[in-house]
């Protein structure tokens, strides 16, 4: 397979899973009372951000995957969920929207 395809594979795949996993602790995290929440999300994302951080320096001594493909393919997908999610929660707040400017 070229190594082009393979980093594109693997980027997608880890936006994926970052953004799940995001998505995770963040439902987590809000079930959490108090303060203890904030701390929680900093610290899972800085937790996924040394995670994601130490994958890609093992990928960048890969020969078989290109790297700067599996990064630009990472945060294109990842871009690319975080629109998505960004646009659903938009639609499904929009009634809320009119609900409330409607005298």
């Amino acid at each position: 397979m070229s190594p082009f395809f393979l980093g594109g594979v693997a980027g997608i795949i880890l936006a994926i899973l970052n953004f799940y996993a995001s998505a995770y602790a963040t439902s987590k995290t809000l079930s959490t009372p108090g303060i203890s929440s904030a701390a929680l999300t900093i610290l899972s994302f800085f937790v996924r951000l040394l995670l994601l951080g130490f994958i890609f320096y093992g990928l960048s001594s890969v020969k078989e995957i290109h790297f700067r493909t599996a990064l630009i393919s990472f945060i294109t997908a990842f871009t690319v969920c975080l629109i998505w999610k960004a646009s659903r929660v938009y639609r499904e707040a929009k009634p809320l929207i009119k609900q409330q400017n409607e005298p």
